[in-house]
């Protein structure tokens, strides 16, 4: 499937959280970075329905699919259909579980088991939302990445009702983007995705004078 074919399964299909134009241009992003195939371990913490990770897995086709979310938040247990779309998503992309909050060690423990000697190629962040619980998931994750990772944040937008509703991945977003070279997703939502690149560290600023 193309990007667009992609991103219109998993909004209309796999109860996605995300815009598909977004979704779509985030997919056509990463699929031009993986030319080489490189990107052979993804891993997404906040998993909830799954599409936004079976999406990312349609694209690169990876080695390794891991899926950190507690159990009870996979598929949202109070709806069949969406509970029914989560486990083909898991069956068909080989979800590899971590059942577990992403501040529990047990989670670390277990995602230590998987990786063995592995590094994650590809990381997307979308848990909880508070700007300490976002600046968790990156730091407290990044020595699993490869050296040359792409990590993706969903709602990067700002706004002041999301800040003051408890959604700050943007205040993350804005520290950690001075640092590296990256690109923004944004088309009209409230949302946004943000891809960063580990490996490339962001160009110098033009001289003032």
């Amino acid at each position: 499937m193309t990007p667009h074919e992609v991103a219109q399964k998993a909004c209309n299909d796999w109860f996605a959280y995300q815009s598909d134009f977004e979704l779509e241009m985030a997919l056509t992003a990463l699929q031009r970075a993986n030319t080489d195939g490189h990107i052979k371990v993804i891993m997404e913490i906040g998993t909830a329905h799954g599409a936004s990770l079976a999406a990312w897995a349609e694209i690169v086709k990876p080695e390794l699919c891991i899926a950190l979310d507690p159990e009870e938040m996979g598929g949202n247990k109070g709806n069949e259909k969406e509970q029914a779309s989560f486990d083909q998503l898991a069956e068909k992309y080989k979800f590899l579980r971590i059942p577990h909050y992403d501040r529990s060690p047990d989670a670390h423990t277990k995602l230590k088991a998987i990786l063995g000697d592995r590094k994650i190629d590809f990381l997307f962040i979308d848990a909880a939302h508070g700007y300490n619980d976002a600046s968790y998931d990156f730091y407290g994750y990044m020595e699993y990445l490869a050296p040359g990772a792409i990590i993706g944040f969903h709602d990067i937008y700002y706004s002041e009702g999301l800040v003051g509703a408890g959604s700050q991945v943007c205040w993350l977003w804005d520290e950690v983007k001075r640092r590296y070279n990256y690109n923004e997703f944004y088309y009209g939502s409230s949302m946004g995705i943000g891809f960063i690149y580990r490996g490339q560290p962001a160009p110098p600023s033009p001289h003032k004078l």
